[in-house]
């Protein structure tokens, strides 16, 4: 796996169609600036934030997303609230990994599936959280929940009391603070951040499955986003798909996707 920004050049054929629609159409820019948001989210997307350099499986997928389109795309990487928020009001301007819930559908162009996403709930050895068939049985426990998380809306709207935080990070650091009982998580990426985070990962255990969150991610983009370029990502992902590509990527970093 490569460090990133991505930044690739823009194919001439591509770049001149674009560049003919914008001198027709008001608000439509050229393609040469795509804007990608993105957020830390190991081990799927690791940020180095000393060398301001990401890395990972998704990463990976993404870049070649635009390599095969002949886009440049410059990638930032802002906590999750201003990265989402970003992504909606801004021209030219995509996000991954997101979550695609009814709420969000008419937020955004999507453009497809590029990371696996399995929910769990996490609570630590020494709290007195049982392990359950449904999550819905844990509604009398404290969740720890990230900022315009979809997790953390769900889990809300479900009658929990979740605690708000502005990064997962934090939401891990609640939990073994004893700020909250549970948090909920990629079964992957809770367990890899709270490693990093030099707590003591071997208290952490699974108490639920979140079934009805555990789907697979999206990049999607602004709803102000040229058509050209959307129907381009499009046909790009299709075709790292098709050829096998996508699950190659996904295989070098030891993982499996869904597709």
């Amino acid at each position: 796996m490569q460090d990133y920004p991505s930044k690739v050049v823009l194919g001439p054929v591509l770049a001149g169609l674009i560049a003919y629609v914008a001198g027709f159409l008001p608000g439509v820019s050229s393609a040469g600036d795509i804007t990608v948001m993105t957020t830390p989210f190991p081990p799927y997307v690791v940020y180095q934030e000393d060398t301001d350099q990401a890395s990972g499986p998704a990463v990976d997928i993404v870049h070649r997303i635009c390599e095969e389109a002949e886009l440049t795309c410059l990638l930032r990487v802002e906590p999750w609230a201003r990265a989402y928020e970003t992504a909606k009001r801004m021209p030219n301007t995509l996000i991954f990994s997101i979550a695609r819930r009814p709420d969000r559908e008419e937020q955004f162009q999507w453009i497809g599936t590029v990371a696996p996403y399995h929910v769990r709930l996490f609570s630590l050895d020494g709290y007195d959280v049982p392990e359950v068939e449904s999550w819905r049985r844990l509604q009398a426990f404290h969740v720890a929940g990230q900022m315009r998380d979809v997790k953390a809306q769900y889990l809300e709207n479900a009658g929990f009391d979740v605690v708000k935080a502005p990064s997962a990070e934090a939401t891990i650091r609640m939990l073994y603070a004893g700020r909250a009982e549970l948090v909920a998580g990629d079964s992957l990426s809770l367990p890899y951040r709270a490693k990093a985070l030099a707590v003591d990962d071997m208290r952490l255990k699974v108490v639920a499955e979140v079934p009805e969150l555990s789907t697979e991610l999206y990049l999607a983009a602004s709803l102000t986003t040229d058509e050209i370029v959307v129907r381009s990502l499009r046909n790009a992902l299709d075709a790292l798909k098709r050829r096998g590509d996508y699950d190659r990527i996904w295989a070098i970093g030891g993982f499996v996707s869904s597709n």
